[in-house]
């Protein structure tokens, strides 16, 4: 704590690459999103809200024919990885974005959003 009662963080040594876990989850979740993987062998690794939005996507059927483009990952801390993911859905070009944090000494899924135009949307 200094003079003025704010207490100092210490800054985070990164960039760092993501864990070889934490990226296969975030494949893993693709491939539930597209129908190739079942919703509950991935149920216990997502929180409920984005666990709610990927089975919407999965029973939706916009993604059955998803081709996964670029991964870029990020670590804002040592236990939490942001993702995003170029998708390609028939000839529209998406993103996903993707947040995992470590909980109870594993990581899991606490954030997962498709950003799309409206007309993909209603397809």
């Amino acid at each position: 704590m200094n003079s003025t009662g704010i207490t100092a963080l210490r800054p985070f040594n990164g960039p760092q690459e993501a864990p070889p876990q934490a990226l296969r989850l975030v494949h893993v979740l693709l491939e539930a999103m597209s129908g190739r993987r079942a919703l509950h062998q991935v149920r216990p690794l997502l929180a409920p809200t984005p666990f709610t939005r990927l089975a919407g996507y999965a029973d939706g059927g916009t993604f059955r024919r998803l081709a996964i483009g670029q991964v870029r990952t990020q670590m804002p801390t040592p236990h939490a990885v942001e993702a995003t993911v170029t998708l390609r859905c028939g000839p529209r070009i998406v993103s996903c974005v993707i947040r995992l944090d470590v909980r109870r000494g594993r990581w899991m899924c606490t954030e997962l959003m498709v950003l799309r135009p409206a007309a993909l949307m209603a397809a």
